[in-house]
């Protein structure tokens, strides 16, 4: 019997998956492994390099690669361009750009020198950026790095090009410093995960094979504090539409028709007023009906995350917070289902006054979703509530807009959970928390419906800024996400090798 359970531990650890035996090894909160002698060669090459990691970044977002944009795309595609020279210039072979069924390709490299002793890991980040608007708002050119205060100041400097370019350089680290890496390294670069990744199910589908690795580990996504680190166990999923009203024909003068007919944007903000109830939730029939209650784990994580809404109050410039009332407001971003209004317009818009009743208005909508809810059966609630409330005198529909995408859950223990947790500890000093975001990556999705892989998300900013003007990434952050990367390259060889130990034991 211990035998079997020997194989079984080795098994999990080796595949990614969760294993309550394996769970009981990682609670003991030791840090990672001492570093190798050639681990230590490679963090003292970083440290020579920190100039030329300052260049890229400097570089890389120069490139206005805003996938939102069509009259970006030249950019888009340039950006591609240098993210696979600095691929080659870090060591990696194989290095190609591959095209989507969009217009947007994605970056693929390869080091698979190792051979099947040690594990294939699939590097995932994207290189398109958020548009920049309102540009009045920046205190620098949102496409010039600017480094003030302990900070890099830009557009994509966290989300993502920081975060993928300190895993390509400790990549190179390993390379310049050893001519090797401990394990088996995939990187894959995607253009439009700012857009929802529409592409990318049907790219990944058609390179599985290329792809297969026994784990993702992501380089979007950030951490909780510049002292903590945290474990992600699942993003939000989402789904965008929007909602037409037409009343008329025609828009009218509202002096000789007003009062006497239907006025359209009258009618959208009754409507819009209807999707919430007096509670602060959502009163859309049935939108609730597949969401999982809070557990006593989840309250745990919740607390063990420390956070502080007045101080977030404070910084954001909010006069309050809003929602759920019987929810806290880290309860609602992590486990409850969200509707916003997120755009409106109709009638006359510009500078001054029209007097006109328009014969249209519109409204965009965007709704967080939570385990077991799916984008599709949300939108079709939606539209079936705006259907039933519409009146008579208007006509009203809904239709799917955007990239949309599942919830992604992660496991609690897997092995490379493990190994992340291991390096937060030997970087930060600190027990990592684990948490989860009210936000959306859709590859990480993508990668578990698709390949069947797990994934560890291991981005390195803090979110600071992030779609909004004066994006910005701490310089002390910059540098321990390389370092981190690092580190794990090796934790996750050393684990590795210690499951086919406990094989050969057997």
């Amino acid at each position: 019997m211990a035998a079997v359970v020997a194989l079984v531990v080795a098994f999990c650890v080796v595949a990614g998956l969760p294993s309550e035996a394996w769970a009981g090894r990682v609670g003991d909160g030791k840090p990672a492994a001492p570093p190798s002698p050639g681990l230590k060669r490679v963090l003292d090459y970083i440290e020579g390099q920190l100039d030329r990691y300052d260049k890229d970044l400097s570089e890389l977002v120069a490139f206005p690669s805003v996938s939102a944009l069509p009259d970006h795309t030249p950019h888009v595609l340039a950006a591609a361009d240098w993210v696979a020279a600095r691929l080659r210039r870090a060591g990696l072979q194989g290095v190609e750009i591959l095209p989507t069924n969009g217009s947007h390709p994605v970056v693929y490299g390869e080091w698979l020198s190792v051979g099947t002793a040690a594990p294939t890991v699939l590097l995932y980040g994207h290189y398109d950026v958020q548009p920049v608007d309102p540009l009045d708002e920046w205190e620098s050119p949102p496409f010039e790095v600017s480094k003030r205060g302990g900070y890099y100041y830009g557009r994509g400097v966290d989300d993502d090009k920081g975060g993928l370019l300190e895993a390509v350089q400790a990549v190179e680290a390993w390379l310049q410093a050893e001519g090797s890496l401990p394990v088996n390294v995939k990187v894959m670069l995607e253009g439009e995960e700012e857009v929802m990744s529409p592409h990318l199910p049907a790219f990944l589908r058609a390179h599985a094979a290329r792809l297969a690795a026994d784990v993702v580990l992501s380089a979007d996504g950030g951490q909780p504090g510049p002292e903590v680190g945290g474990i992600s166990l699942g993003l939000r999923g989402v789904v965008g539409m929007q909602v037409h009203v037409e009343t008329a024909g025609t828009d009218m003068h509202s002096g000789m028709k007003g009062g006497s007919v239907p006025n359209a944007n009258h009618v959208l903000a009754a409507l819009v007023a209807g999707l919430r109830n007096a509670n602060g939730g959502v009163a859309v029939e049935g939108f609730y009906d597949d969401v999982a209650p809070l557990t006593d784990e989840d309250r745990a994580d919740v607390a063990e995350y420390h956070f502080d809404a007045d101080q977030e109050k404070e910084s954001l410039g909010l006069y309050g917070f809003t929602g759920e009332k019987e929810y806290g407001v880290l309860e609602q971003r992590w486990f409850r289902p969200t509707l916003d209004v997120v755009g409106m317009w109709g009638g006359f818009t510009g500078e001054g006054i029209k007097t006109v009743i328009p014969r249209a208005a519109h409204a965009k909508i965007s709704c967080r979703l939570v385990p077991a809810q799916t984008p599709e059966g949300v939108l079709a609630k939606v539209s079936e509530h705006i259907a039933r409330h519409c009146p008579a005198h208007a006509r009203c529909r809904v239709i799917p807009m955007g990239g949309s995408c599942h919830p992604w859950t992660n496991p609690r223990r897997t092995a490379a959970n493990d190994a992340a947790a291991a390096v937060h500890r030997t970087v930060s000093a600190k027990e990592p928390i684990y948490l989860r975001d009210g936000a959306s990556i859709p590859a990480l999705t993508f990668f578990q419906q698709e390949l069947g892989l797990a994934v560890t998300k291991f981005g390195w900013g803090l979110s600071e800024r992030i779609h909004a003007p004066n994006e910005r990434l701490r310089a002390d952050m910059y540098g321990k996400g390389r370092r981190a990367w690092a580190l794990i390259l090796e934790e996750l060889a050393r684990r590795q090798a210690e499951a086919a130990g406990v094989r050969e034991e057997l």
